[in-house]
């Protein structure tokens, strides 16, 4: 009987406290804009262009208003590391282009 108890016990344990790792992609589109990074943990991320025939830049600042990143995107599908993006870093998009950013958490 103690045994039964020990076994439902643990199987509940293991089915309540365990975490299942995942990786969680992220795609966001951004158009000409500055957007601040707010209430996300750091993530590496990658960019890139998505409309032909528009030349479109993307520029990365951090929270101490250093530049961390700059591309000129001109080729559609070129994919492009941005490194660690982190809470409080500003993305800029200059250009009628739109760029996406994909993150992986």
């Amino acid at each position: 009987m103690k045994i039964k108890k020990f076994l439902i016990v643990l199987l509940i344990s293991i089915i309540a406290f365990t975490e299942n790792p995942k990786a969680i992609l992220v795609l966001d589109t951004y158009k000409q804009g500055i957007y601040t990074i707010s209430d996300i943990k750091e993530f590496n991320g990658a960019a890139k262009l998505l409309t032909q025939k528009n030349v479109t830049l993307l520029l990365i600042v951090d929270s101490n208003n250093n530049p961390k990143f700059y591309k000129r995107f001109d080729t559609v599908n070129e994919i492009v590391n941005l490194g660690c993006i982190k809470n409080g870093d500003i993305i800029t998009i200059i250009g009628s282009g739109e760029i996406a950013i994909t993150s992986s958490k």
